[in-house]
């Protein structure tokens, strides 16, 4: 439709092996692990879940933002490819420049290096160390 290989980050030559999910969901002893009935199939784009959340699509979430922000901590995040340049502190996995890390209160947002929309996939260690450093409230991820 566009001539890109996914609509998820545009610099990338192939597209997302998503096949291996929907194949791995739809094995009979992941099913049972998760307690999902055998007979479900598991799809990656649903229309069923689209038709459902389609009334969302599109609407201001200003309100819940500020509520968010408010009342509990947010981490916010987004591949480069997918952002616009801002003021941000250098955040570095094992050494290396992993991305940029903006944090106000108890508002944080982060950019990941090499990554498009799906960042697990792309960069699944960058992922889980953001995760935790937000978590676990880190050097890179303290609030001012």
């Amino acid at each position: 439709m566009t001539g890109l290989a996914t609509l998820y980050d545009y610099t990338r030559k192939t597209p997302y092996e998503d096949d291996l999910v929907e194949r791995f969901l739809n094995i009979p002893e992941v099913k049972k692990a998760l307690g999902v009935k055998e007979s479900f199939v598991y799809e990656i784009c649903s229309d069923v879940v689209g038709k459902a959340l389609h009334g969302d699509v599109m609407k201001s979430v200003k309100q819940m933002v500020e509520y968010l922000v408010r009342k509990s901590r947010v981490l916010l995040y987004q591949g480069i490819e997918e952002f616009l340049n801002a003021e941000r502190k250098i955040w570095k996995v094992n050494g290396e420049l992993a991305g940029y890390v903006q944090s106000w209160k108890s508002l944080t947002n982060v950019v990941v290096l090499g990554a498009g929309h799906l960042l697990p996939t792309d960069q699944p260690l960058h992922s889980q160390a953001m995760i935790e450093g937000w978590v676990l409230q880190r050097a890179s991820f303290e609030s001012v």
